[in-house]
Order: C-alpha cells, then sequence, then structure tokens
C-alpha cells in the first residue's frame, strides 16, 4: 500500500513509485483518450523496465486499477462508494457534482429522502467544510461526510452531532470498506429560495400553479408566497429525481462496461461505453 500510518493521528503519505504512477495516471488521463495515446502515456510514466510486465490490450483496465487502489483520491474514494453503497438495487437516483449555493456537493442521493455526500480524502483539507455543510443543510434533509480512519477525528470536531458519517478503510490490495460511524439526523430546516434556485425556470413553471412570468425571480417569489416548506421540500426533491432519473438509469444499466473511474463521464453524457472503449 501506498501510504503508512505515522501517528495515531495523522496519515504521511510515503511517495513510492506506485504512489508517484497512480498519481501521474490519473493527472494524465481523460475518458476520450484514445487506446494508443493510454497506451504511450503509461509507457512514458512507467519506463521501458515496466512497460512489459503489463498486457496493455487492457490498457484502460491498467489505468483503473492502479489509480483506484494506488492513489486514495477523491475519484477513487467516490467511485468505490457508489459501486458499494449507491449502486445497490434501490428506488434513488445519484446526482454527481451538483451546484449547492457556492458550493459543489460531491454527490447526492433522491429518494425518500434527499441526501448530501461530502468527501474528505487524506490528501484534503478541511477549511471549506464548515461552509459546504452550511450549504448543505439549506437544501437536504440528511447530510454525510465521507472519510477515512485517519481523518475521523478531526471530522467529528469538526461537524455538527446532526451530520453524519460514513468511515472508510482500505485493505492492503487496496480494497475499500465503508462503513456508518454517525447517522444523519432528518433536518427539516430548509432554505426554500436556495432549493428553488436549483431549479430551472422552466422546471418552476411546469411544477408550480403559479402565474406565469419572464423573470425566474418573480416565479421564486409567487412559490414562496403560495406554498408551504413542506410542499416546496417535496416537489423541488420530486423535480431533482425526474432531471436526473434517465442518467442514473444509464449508469446502473451500463455499470458492468463502464470502469469506475469513468462512472461521472459516462453519468454526464450517457454514450454507449463501447464507442468510447474501442
Amino acid at each position: 500500500m501506498d501510504y503508512m500510518k505515522t501517528d495515531n493521528k495523522n496519515t504521511q503519505y510515503n511517495l513510492s513509485p506506485t504512489f508517484k504512477v497512480a498519481q501521474a495516471l490519473f493527472i494524465s488521463y481523460s475518458t476520450l483518450q484514445s487506446n494508443n495515446t493510454l497506451e504511450n502515456n503509461l509507457a512514458n510514466i512507467l519506463g521501458p523496465s515496466l512497460i512489459n510486465a503489463f498486457n496493455t490490450e487492457n490498457i484502460r483496465e491498467i489505468y483503473n486499477n492502479i489509480i483506484l487502489k494506488h492513489y486514495p483520491n477523491e475519484l477513487s474514494v467516490k467511485s468505490n462508494f457508489i459501486k458499494q453503497v449507491l449502486l445497490k438495487p434501490k428506488n434513488h437516483v445519484v446526482i454527481f457534482e451538483m451546484p449547492i449555493n457556492v458550493s459543489r456537493v460531491d454527490l447526492c442521493k433522491i429518494n425518500g429522502y434527499s441526501t448530501a455526500f461530502e468527501i474528505k480524502t487524506d490528501l484534503d483539507n478541511c477549511l471549506r467544510l464548515n461552509k459546504q455543510l452550511n450549504d448543505y443543510f439549506d437544501v437536504f434533509e440528511k447530510v454525510f461526510v465521507i472519510c477515512s480512519e485517519n481523518k475521523l477525528q478531526e471530522i467529528e470536531l469538526q461537524t455538527p452531532s446532526k451530520c453524519g458519517i460514513y468511515v472508510y478503510s482500505i485493505s492492503s490490495r487496496g480494497n475499500y470498506k465503508f462503513q456508518i460511524y454517525r447517522r444523519a439526523t432528518i433536518s427539516k430546516r430548509f432554505n426554500n429560495r436556495k432549493q428553488l434556485n436549483i431549479l430551472r425556470k422552466k422546471e418552476i413553471e411546469k411544477n408550480f400553479s403559479v402565474p406565469q412570468s419572464s423573470s425566474k425571480e418573480d416565479l421564486i417569489v409567487s412559490v414562496l408566497k403560495k406554498y408551504s416548506s413542506v410542499e416546496i421540500n417535496k416537489l423541488f426533491k420530486r423535480i431533482v429525481k425526474n432531471r436526473y432519473q434517465n442518467q442514473w438509469e444509464f449508469l446502473k444499466n451500463n455499470k458492468s462496461q463502464i470502469f469506475e473511474i469513468d462512472y461521472q463521464w459516462f453519468f454526464k453524457n450517457t454514450i454507449n461505453p463501447a464507442l468510447i472503449y474501442s
């Protein structure tokens, strides 16, 4: 494994060749790169003495495995969390990187409840965490932080008790395991204006019975006057779920053909994986 504990509170990353290779592969990788380009990049990063150890016929699998197992950044944690937790057969829709006020939530889930997930890896700092959580609590009913065992104490100190915590560990083989350390408390404190700002003008016009207007702001004012907070929250969840339903279903239906490092790209673009990977 590419990192080692130096004490009970902090993690010191040992920049071994494996960590460096995984980091370099991540930086150089793009889903739209050709297999030839990926192979050339791999050869340049590994060097001639190591490239022969790999079967480059499976070049994307090589990138996927090295990055996920040896570079525990946000993408690696996110991909593993999606595969192990969120891709379970349940009636929910998952959304990647949704803008919330001035923040951008890593993942959110809409089913009976709305849930936000913020990832803090050992490569991240927590300087913006308080602001991010405040933004999420304005919009979502449940909020979780996903962190490593090494970062747990820091996260506990910086999060309110209503915020849930998922903790992950990484085995010597680079396999992730996620557990709920603290369950999230369901919040009823919403900023309905911020919820409505996330919606598109056409979505508000279609789903709320308010006078038509050329201005989104006028529509929001009308909704706030006519609808209760509970009603707005209910419709907000339904609208967001409907907006991303097809994208999430595409990812679920094609997950066996998509490498984990590309989950977010295919969620956004919904293109046949065979066309991209050929």
